[in-house]
């Protein structure tokens, strides 16, 4: 979404290739509760530097990692636990909450696009080297093979409830930790009255 007039807009950065859902909600409210004061999201890498973010003229960046910079607070925002997706007719099913040491029998299928996200290195430490790993370009290909029975999947469980509608059945993994999807990272100046509320506005979403 874009603005004509500067002056009125919300600029968020968005760092890395994962939009959590979450953000449709704070969009949908700004719009509804302030729609003079529009919106901006412009996609960035993890890697982008604190000063290019601030010399973008962003007031907001929106991470699904704990990021570290100087002058900028960062503050966690939406909070989920993994979970893994199989196939609906896996033997997984029976299953409440599926344990580790199932999983560690089954081949783990990754997507090569979430590969820098900080719930993969979560996965491999509570599985370690699962058999069969599989790794493809994108999580909709992933998705497509575990519908089709090539094996399984872990995300957090936000990431994969839109699949459920695609063959994909989601069950809880045991004992995961719950991670922190996303944080919300503005500078240490004090905000704008907008700004705040933007803010507030994301802070109430769940």
């Amino acid at each position: 979404m874009t603005s004509s007039d500067a002056s009125t807009a919300i600029r968020v950065a968005l760092l890395g290739r994962w939009v959590p859902s979450q953000l449709a909600d704070v969009l949908a409210l700004q719009r509804a509760e302030e729609p003079e004061t529009t919106a901006a999201l412009v996609e960035c890498a993890y890697s982008t530097p604190a000063g290019e973010v601030s010399r973008g003229g962003f007031d907001f960046a929106l991470s699904t990692a704990d990021v570290d910079w100087p002058g900028w607070v960062c503050e966690p925002l939406w909070h989920d636990t993994l979970a893994v997706a199989v196939a609906k007719r896996s033997h997984l099913l029976v299953h409440r909450d599926v344990p580790c040491h199932e999983l560690k029998k089954q081949p783990l299928i990754c997507a090569q696009s979430t590969a820098d996200e900080p719930w993969q290195a979560i996965v491999h430490r509570l599985i370690g080297d699962a058999p069969h790993e599989q790794v493809v370009s994108t999580f909709d290909m992933a998705m497509t093979l575990v519908a089709a029975g090539y094996g399984i999947a872990i995300a957090p469980a936000a990431r994969l409830a839109g699949y459920q509608c695609r063959g994909i059945a989601v069950r809880p993994l045991a004992g995961a930790p719950p991670i922190v999807m996303a944080y919300l990272l503005h500078t240490c100046e004090a905000l704008t009255e907008p700004q705040k509320r933007f803010a507030r506005r994301a802070r109430s979403v769940t």
